[in-house]
């Protein structure tokens, strides 16, 4: 499709994910043991026949370059294909930094106009979904329309969302970002397609403005009076914006909610996985309904879990309803109840984290924090015989000086 041109919207960081993006942008964190969540948008681009890609990125993205790479894991080679980085920089007037969504396009007009595309799809990259553009595309050239949204159902309403109510026709004649009251269920998911030449205008105006978003700022602006559609979406669709969302699209993979094999995700394993380099998973031990990845070696017990490659389960540990990342060590006895526990982490031997005070809010992060997961940062090292209850945070920095580490706690 050399008329469409696609932008991945990459730059941001969510406090919703706590210790999980302090290093990196949410688009880069690890799921399903060895993706990273923009995986799956640059999955749909490469099976949809998009041969052009722009990612904008903005907070903290050395992981993503890295991941990225020349973007040869999903075919982004040749001489009509590419993937490029976008980064902020700095214009004539100091425009140094990406305002919103909207102004991260708008900085980039320059990139956009060297390939001259009659459309432009934007997309979010933290949502996990498998979807062939295609249709979407049809949809929005049977229609003439200037702006095609895209919109999935949902059963549980929630004010974290933006809603769209649409006619008959499928015109969206109503759109409300994050509203206290949702008017319908149709929930948007972040994808857009725009005709470049109207939607460029449109930018334009708002670069005056003091807001600079999609959902709050363009969509409202753009349906009453110009041809705005909604496109249906009707399969599995997460968003990962916190760490109950996180966990519980984790867990949907071994609820067998997720066929990873029919969607045909693509990633980097030449990173950090290394996956040509690391030896198959070593199983001594129990493991039941959990995704084992390579050069784990499992001498204790894991249960409805993910493991990332790397990860060391000692004898006599036991890890439950968990998400371990890369190349994490657990001694022996220790026992994870629901944590969620980034990279390179040590816990100690006799070690008992999470699974107690589960009804213990966080304190300090109460919004975000509350349903009885324990997350540990990166590089986390807790000593032998230290207790952590649920709803608890230790960030990568952290010194563990105290060995009752109440439910609810907070540990810089």
């Amino acid at each position: 499709m050399d008329n469409i041109l696609a932008l991945v919207l990459a730059g941001g960081r969510v406090d919703e994910l706590l210790c999980l993006t302090e290093t990196r942008a949410k688009a880069s964190v690890t799921i399903f043991g060895i993706y990273r969540i923009i995986d799956f948008v640059l999955s749909n681009l490469m099976h949809s026949g998009i041969e052009n890609v722009g990612i904008l990125s903005q907070y903290r993205p050395q992981d993503l370059v890295r991941h990225i790479s020349s973007g040869e894991h999903w075919d982004y080679v040749g001489r009509k294909r590419a993937i490029r980085i976008l980064a902020p920089y700095s214009g004539f007037k100091g425009s140094d930094w990406y305002r919103g969504t909207a102004d991260a396009v708008y900085q980039n007009i320059s990139y956009i106009e060297e390939f001259l595309p009659e459309h432009i799809l934007v997309a979010a990259a933290d949502h996990i979904y498998r979807m062939d553009y295609t249709p979407m595309i049809e949809f929005h050239l049977e229609k003439k329309a200037d702006a095609t949204i895209c919109f999935t159902k949902i059963r549980t309403k929630s004010s974290r969302f933006g809603y769209g109510i649409t006619n008959k026709e499928q015109r969206l004649i109503k759109y409300l970002e994050k509203p206290s009251s949702p008017p319908s269920d149709l929930v948007s998911m972040t994808l857009y397609i725009f005709r470049t030449k109207y939607i460029l205008n449109v930018l334009k105006d708002n670069a005056a403005e003091s807001s600079h978003e999609f959902g709050r700022d363009i969509i409202p602006r753009i349906i009453a009076d110009r041809k705005t559609y909604a496109y249906i979406f009707n399969d599995y669709w997460a968003y990962a914006r916190t760490i109950a969302s996180y966990y519980g699209t984790n867990m949907d993979l071994i609820k067998h909610r997720i066929n990873l094999n029919k969607w045909q995700i693509r990633t980097n394993l030449l990173e950090r996985c290394k996956y040509r380099d690391r030896t198959p998973a070593y199983i001594k031990g129990a493991v039941s309904n959990s995704v084992v990845s390579d050069e784990c070696i499992i001498e204790g017990d894991v249960r409805n879990s993910i493991l990332s490659p790397g990860v060391r389960v000692a004898h006599g540990a036991v890890v439950s309803d968990s998400i371990i990342f890369h190349d994490v060590k657990i001694a022996p006895f220790a026992r994870l109840k629901k944590v969620i526990c980034d990279k390179d982490a040590k816990i100690g031997e006799h070690s008992i984290i999470g699974g107690f005070g589960n009804k213990v809010k966080s304190k300090n992060h109460n919004k975000f924090l509350g349903s009885g997961i324990t997350v540990l940062g990166k590089n986390s090292s807790i000593p032998d015989h230290t207790r952590i209850g649920a709803n608890t945070v230790i960030y990568p920095s952290a010194r563990i000086t105290n060995n009752d580490i109440q439910p609810g706690s907070t540990v810089i």
